[in-house]
């Protein structure tokens, strides 16, 4: 069984379009996206940097999905339609989009219009999810630079910018013109363009973050980010979170998660996570009947099926075998 509720995207219908002759792509890749791979242990975290050259109609589109890492796009050329959970663009020429680990957003409207699209998606996710987010070590020149670089992603969470002074444009066609090349300097200039990218759109979101002592650090955003990322993925939230290391993963103390929580959620840590593996529960129920309670009950993360029950009764008015019965 596939326990992910949700998975990374692995743009399939662009896979399809590029197959049917509809859309060029050139792409350095990774995992399940489409493109040449990049060969193991060169630019660690690095899934996917490259573009597409739509041309004329287009029969597709990208829906409604997430990926596990920070992903930048920028319009070149064309027009194309960009939305999140929570607001939707026209993109123009010189139109960067920004989206965080496992934040659901969509291109098309439902099909993508004739444009040129140039796109990076870096991993940030510590490997065991408890250390929080963090840039590899080849992006910034050291840990100050790339600390600095996280708190601005997670205090300005606009996901729509405009590269007003056009400072990406010429430099970014350079790179487009030159993603196939081989030769020794191919990942010192990937790793040179993905630096110069993301110190760029930093640099306008820096501008947009207002001096606050609300959340100085942008920490409740990654508050927010992590139990975002438990929605994603049921073997994430099934794994045995405590407080301490709910809060460790978020780079904060314990007292201060809790009260970004209430504040955030109205629940504790402890209450949110729970509020997610039932849901991520509810949801198993509905999709897989021939799982038995107790296999959901531990997929999801609780220990005792009694006590599963009994919070899956709080929660939905029912025992889960009657919500099942009913769905």
């Amino acid at each position: 069984m596939n326990k992910n509720r949700h998975k990374a995207d692995d743009c399939l219908p662009l896979t399809e379009a590029v197959e049917r002759g509809e859309v060029s792509l050139v792409a350095r890749v990774r995992k399940q996206y489409p493109g040449r791979p990049i060969k193991p242990g060169r630019l660690p975290g690095l899934l996917t940097v490259g573009y597409w050259d739509a041309t004329g109609h287009q029969t597709w589109g990208l829906p409604p999905h997430r990926n596990e890492g920070i992903e930048i796009c920028y319009l070149l050329s064309g027009e194309a339609f960009f939305g999140t959970n929570h607001d939707s663009w026209v993109l123009k020429p010189g139109d960067i989009t920004i989206t965080r680990p496992w934040q659901q957003h969509y291109l098309g409207d439902p099909t993508i219009r004739p444009c040129k699209l140039f796109w990076i998606i870096l991993d940030i996710e510590s490997s065991d999810g408890r250390n929080g987010w963090s840039f590899p070590s080849w992006i910034g020149p050291d840990i100050q630079s790339r600390r600095e670089l996280l708190r601005i992603f997670r205090k300005n969470q606009r996901c729509h910018i405009a590269d007003e002074e056009k400072l990406l444009a010429k430099f970014l066609e350079h790179a487009c013109e030159h993603m196939n090349d081989d030769g020794s300097l191919v990942i010192a200039q990937l790793a040179d363009l993905i630096n110069h990218v993301l110190l760029t759109v930093a640099n306008y979101l820096s501008k947009g973050i207002h001096h606050s002592t609300s959340d100085p650090e942008g920490y409740n955003q990654s508050i927010r980010q992590f139990f975002l990322g438990l929605e994603a993925s049921v073997d994430k939230c099934a794994e045995s979170w405590t407080v301490a290391e709910i809060a460790r993963a978020c780079r904060v103390g314990v007292t201060y998660l809790t009260a970004s929580c209430k504040k955030l959620f109205n629940a504790t840590p402890s209450e949110q996570l729970k509020v997610i593996r039932l849901a991520h529960a509810a949801k198993l129920l509905e999709e897989n009947p021939d799982l038995s309670i107790t296999e959901i009950t531990h997929s999801v993360g609780f220990n005792s099926s009694q006590y599963f029950a009994t919070s899956f009764k709080r929660k939905y008015g029912q025992m889960p075998t009657k919500f099942r019965a009913n769905l």
